[in-house]
């Protein structure tokens, strides 16, 4: 493990450090330097960028569309993100490497090392400057104290304010001054408000300024040092920051965290993002502001280009976000599906480098050598029992579909287990709908449950998300499902839920399968059939909340009555919760009773 300088020391060097930017800022040559004299020019950098990794340290896997297939890819992991960082950051020394905040809490690398492990990746980058996020506050002011001191750059945030000689006092700078070809560019922090303090762990010893007046005040400030060109780094979100950027003056790029909003053109990827790459707004005062942001979990690397005039005016602002993967681990088609080496698959190959939105890069090896130092431990606590399957809970996709000499007419005996458990855990929801894809694999019963086995039945880096929808609109995600599963490209849409129950006639026409829609009263436990003008809470995935695997509906209802609420319960540590739970009260994991199992009956398509 590597050797840390002491909190006093790291203090030291950290609070130098800023001290000299600010003394650059204010000018040490009063001829040429001094606030009132200084001749501006024009300036063009590289922005390279990341927010919410969440602990995310491993290399994941997803399905991605690529080239008229449905290409199962290694997804992400630090190790590409610093290599990418780095192949960028060669193209030219002006540049500027940001974090927007959450780089903790999320998987068990923060769970265990309490940011420790991040704090070792992270240094292999030359980050300029990480905001402070709302879950950098997750575990008290000392924990973020901690991680902070275990950095080797700055942590900003204009509008969080420790209290004099309080735990985090001199830890957080609200703003740094990086010069690019003897030019000041202000990078100024921020964080959200609200959220930090009602959902996080803040002591009473932090004050947060409301966002807007915090801006305000530090733009004036950069302004008095002679600055003209700012960049904000925050933690905001992305509506969020699109109002503010209207509403304020003085800022020119808005690099973003919090709401793991994925910007640019997937469509060709079978991604739904949520705006263009970079989103433009006009400022107070009438000039451009380009927002980025780069999606979550060390999936993304932004790379922005911007060029701004001697006035500090954005005269151009292009890049793309970019999609880190790796080897090829399957591919299905129509006609067949097979592993298959990256190698062995030139067409993707092919279709992957003519896309400057997806980038197969190679793992940076020191940073798969420090992560190795953490993750025996993670694998150890994998694992760990947290409970057992009392009886076989065997998994298909489809109702009526033999798993392994047995008939299962209803369907997946685990996917409804499941999503018991995120209902058990979203208190605040009425039901739940997990897609079938989202759920890997069958438990043998009489077998230990542990971690590990959580995370292989759950193995997508997933929230738990919540929608306010009527009776009617959760009828239509249903039917989008199953017309999905039945009729479109993935049998892993078909619907399962807790909370609900139908029938299924997958030979009726769309809008006509989901049939005898009942809902179960939470509080009562008592069955009716579903009123379609009434408003019920749904939590699902994040993935299925965004519109993925045919949930469309799901999205509309959030583009025209606004985001749903995501509660950033990981997927799978919330199954691990549930088992604990049940465990603690003396049950083995079982099959829902019949009156609690989604599927009343299941009829078949005829060809």
């Amino acid at each position: 493990m590597r050797k840390w300088f002491s909190s006093r020391l790291k203090v030291f060097f950290f609070t130098l450090a800023v001290l000299s930017f600010v003394i650059q800022g204010c000018g040490g040559d009063s001829s040429s330097d001094s606030s009132a004299g200084k001749e501006h020019k024009a300036v063009s950098v590289k922005i390279i960028h990341i927010n919410d990794h969440h602990s995310h340290l491993d290399q994941e896997s997803t399905t991605l569309t690529i080239a008229g297939s449905e290409v199962e890819i290694e997804l992400g992991g630090f190790a590409r993100v610093v290599s990418k960082i780095k192949s960028l950051s060669a193209e030219t020394p002006n540049n500027i490497i940001l974090h927007a905040g959450d780089a903790i809490s999320g998987t068990l690398y923060y769970t265990l090392f309490k940011g420790a492990a991040d704090a070792a990746a992270m240094n292999l980058v030359n980050f300029d400057a990480m905001a402070v996020g709302n879950h950098e506050f997750d575990n008290g002011d000392q924990t973020l104290k901690d991680f902070i001191d275990l950095l080797d750059f700055p942590v900003i945030s204009a509008n969080v304010k420790p209290a004099s000689g309080s735990t985090l006092d001199g830890s957080i700078a609200p703003y740094i001054i990086k010069e690019i070809n003897g030019e000041k560019i202000g990078i100024i922090g921020l964080t959200i408000k609200d959220k930090t303090e009602q959902s996080s762990s803040p002591s009473d010893n932090i004050t947060f300024i409301e966002e807007k007046t915090a801006v305000e005040d530090t733009v004036e400030d950069l302004e008095e040092l002679g600055v003209n060109k700012i960049i904000l780094l925050s933690h905001y979100g992305y509506d969020n920051v699109r109002d503010l950027a209207r509403e304020v003056r003085g800022i020119d790029v808005i690099v973003d965290g919090d709401s793991h909003t994925l910007l640019g053109d997937f469509d060709d990827l079978g991604l739904a993002a949520s705006g263009s790459y970079p989103t433009m707004e006009a400022s107070l005062t009438g000039e451009p502001v380009c927002i980025v942001q780069a999606w979550q979990y060390s999936y993304v690397v932004g790379d922005l280009d911007v060029a701004m005039d001697k006035d500090g005016r954005v005269t151009s602002c292009l890049g793309n976000p970019v999609l880190l993967v790796g080897d090829i681990l399957s591919v299905s088609s129509p006609t067949s599906l097979f592993a298959a080496a990256a190698a062995d698959n030139q067409t993707i190959i092919d279709a992957i480098n003519a896309n400057p939105n997806i980038e197969i890069v190679d793992e940076d090896t020191a940073v798969t050598a420090v992560i190795s130092e953490y993750s025996e431990e993670v694998q150890e606590m994998k694992a760990m029992v947290i409970g057992k399957a009392g009886e076989d809970l065997l998994h298909n996709r489809i109702p009526g579909v033999t798993y392994s000499g047995v008939n299962l007419p209803l369907g997946s005996d685990i996917a409804p287990i499941v999503a018991k458990g995120f209902l058990e855990l979203a208190l605040r929801a009425d039901v739940c709908i997990q897609n079938a894809g989202g759920v890997r694999i069958s438990i043998e019963g009489d077998t230990d449950i542990s971690y590990d086995t959580a995370y292989t039945l759950l193995p997508f880096a997933n929230t738990l998300f919540e929608i306010e929808m009527y009776g009617s609109e959760i009828k239509s995600v249903l039917e989008d499902a199953v017309d999905f599963a039945v009729v479109g490209a993935s049998s892993g849409a078909f619907p399962y839920s807790y909370g609900l129950r139908y029938d299924v006639n997958a030979g009726n026409e769309f809008g006509n399968r989901i049939l005898n829609l009942e809902v179960r009263d939470r509080a009562t436990d008592t069955w009716s059939l579903i009123n379609e003008n009434e408003m019920y809470v749904v939590v699902t995935n994040s993935f299925t909340a965004s519109g993925q695997d045919g949930y469309t509906t799901f999205k509309t209802v959030q583009d025209q009555r606004g985001l749903g609420v995501d509660t950033f319960l990981d997927y799978a540590m919330s199954f691990v919760n549930y088992v604990e739970m049940e465990t603690a009260a003396g049950n083995d994991i079982m099959k829902l009773p019949a009156s609690e199992h989604p599927i009343k009956s299941y009829t078949p398509a005829v060809d």
